[in-house]
């Protein structure tokens, strides 16, 4: 007799409840799968001589029946059960467990030979098209299972289900570790990546993109959006700004105004899960929950991390996804920190700059706002070349400090109209020097000191204070140099009036090759000087109101 269990019109039983239904098959076991309740959900299939005695209706109610006066008292079901549904024909009860509930019960019939002489297994032969001598002989090669073998094997069942249960937990618990061990894969890399980022003090905006877009590619969210606020805690750079990695569901500026207004109502403490009934006009405007965890900074929220649109096959957010998004808003909130006292030390260190060079323009009216334009022209030559946005501030930070050394020339050869002496204009030439020992004992200004130090060499090597030629000068000085001729030209100074545009880009161009670097001069006279004149009537206008 070959039957086993039905897999077309029933749910996908346990692992353990497949196994077992396939090895009592196996045996040649006609086997019945019920759930939890009693119900049967699958029965003898694949059949061959005796199926259709099996399937009868009086068959299939003594197998229910049994299996329903077990469940009565679920403490039968802690070891097999084996249970006589007529003289000779017994059924093993075995019970599927999941923790301490019975999830379902697998019910194994084995027949003696006496069975079939029995008035009951007569009985199931009406209505099924079998006479009782037909059935006795298609089953009589399978009943041969007498009370002493039919609960040895009941007991090899219950034993083979316990290992079989077992095997199962073990391969979830291996599952599940594999799937946490992948969470916490996920959650280290994704950390590390983030704090590998987190340099970026001086592009804040650069950080805080990376951090949306990696969250976006980890988590299963639709989108990923980071928000901040226009308190003044937060950096300039990030305020007010809206940064999204995925598709809003919505139009962005209103998605950004929600978003705004949410700040107030999130605490610095924990963060929230908003569904439609929180009535936050950000839920309504993407139609679902959003996680919304806080930025803070100095115990205020100046921020929030928000995700939407749970994608995959759970709906649910899992307590995988809030650690993540938690300890990710942990990360900004220290970087809008770091990010804040940074842009408050440079703030700092830029005034004091000022400061210096305000104390030049104070000793000469006429160079009021020359070291300003001098910076801005060269870091707008850097960019030209090519260089970053990091290292044009660079240049123009050089480009400020440049003159600081005339600090240390008298204010009387400064100012002097005419001519200069030879004696005063070696004075002059002090100040690269000057410049360089005051400001050489400062770590954040020494890759800009080639610049104060080198700016009066010449293409030509008849320049000073070293007399270097060429590409022996550093490329900051050079660009210094050309920025600081044009200014020159264009100013007025003490002893001449300045000169027109078109003469000062000419005489660029023809000092390029013996005073300045002709790669530089050309690339110079095709800059926009639009900034450079706003910046000449800014000073013009502070000249006047200082007189």
């Amino acid at each position: 007799m070959t039957v086993g269990a039905s897999h077309a019109t029933r749910a996908p039983a346990s692992a353990s409840a497949e196994a077992l239904l396939a090895r009592c098959a196996e045996l040649g076991l006609p086997v019945w799968l019920f759930d939890g309740a009693g119900r049967a959900v699958a029965e003898p299939t694949r059949l061959g001589p005796g199926g259709r005695w099996l399937t009868s209706d009086l068959v299939r109610r003594m197998v229910a029946d049994a299996v329903a006066e077990t469940l009565e008292d679920p403490s039968r079901l802690e070891s097999p059960r084996l249970a006589e549904l007529f003289p000779g024909c017994r059924v093993v009860i075995i019970g599927q467990h999941q923790g301490r509930r019975v999830s379902g019960v697998v019910a194994a019939m084995m027949l003696s030979p006496g069975a079939l002489r029995d008035a009951a297994f007569a009985r199931a032969c009406v209505g099924t098209g079998m006479s009782e001598d037909q059935a006795r002989g298609e089953l009589s090669a399978a009943a041969t299972f007498g009370e002493a073998e039919a609960g040895r094997l009941g007991a090899m069942l219950g034993w083979m289900s316990e290992d079989l249960e077992r095997t199962e937990r073990g391969n979830r618990s291996v599952q599940e570790f594999g799937v946490q061990l992948t969470e916490m894969y996920e959650e280290i890399g994704l950390l590390y990546r983030l704090g590998r980022s987190m340099n970026h003090l001086t592009t804040p905006e650069q950080f805080v993109s990376i951090t949306c877009e990696e969250l976006f590619q980890t988590l299963p969210f639709g989108w990923i959006a980071i928000k901040f606020g226009r308190m003044a805690q937060v950096v300039p750079a990030l305020a007010g700004s809206l940064v999204v990695a995925g598709s809003l569901p919505c139009e962005r500026r209103r998605f950004d105004a929600a978003a705004h207004a949410l700040l107030d109502r999130l605490t610095t403490d924990r963060w929230s899960l908003l569904a439609s009934a929180d009535g936050a006009e950000v839920v309504s405007c993407v139609g679902g929950p959003v996680l919304a965890h806080p930025i803070s900074r100095d115990g205020m929220v100046v921020g929030a991390l928000l995700a939407g649109n749970k994608r995959g096959p759970d709906p649910e957010i899992s307590s995988f996804e809030t650690q993540l998004l938690d300890a990710a808003s942990g990360y900004l909130s220290v970087f809008a920190e770091n990010a804040g006292l940074y842009a408050d030390q440079h703030a700092l260190f830029m005034g004091t700059l000022q400061a210096l060079t305000a104390a030049i323009d104070a000793k000469d009216r006429y160079t009021c706002g020359h070291s300003e334009r001098v910076a801005h022209l060269a870091s707008e030559l850097g960019l030209a070349l090519g260089l970053d946005s990091a290292a044009a501030e660079r240049i123009r930070i050089s480009g400020l400090l440049h003159d600081v050394g005339k600090i240390g020339v008298p204010e009387a050869v400064l100012t002097k109209p005419g001519r200069l002496t030879d004696e005063e204009f070696a004075l002059v030439r002090l100040h690269p020097t000057i410049g360089h020992r005051i400001l050489k004992d400062i770590p954040q200004l020494q890759d800009v000191l080639p610049g104060v130090l080198h700016h009066h060499e010449r293409w030509d090597g008849a320049g000073y204070p070293a007399n270097l030629a060429g590409e022996q000068i550093p490329m900051i000085a050079r660009i210094l140099a050309v920025a600081d001729a044009f200014d020159a030209m264009s100013s007025t100074r003490s002893y001449r009036s300045a000169m027109p545009r078109e003469r000062v880009l000419a005489e660029i161009a023809r000092a390029g090759g013996s005073q300045l670097d002709p790669e530089l001069t050309s690339a110079f006279l095709k800059l926009d000087l639009g900034g450079y004149d706003e910046l000449v009537s800014r000073h013009r206008r502070m000249l006047r109101l200082a007189a």
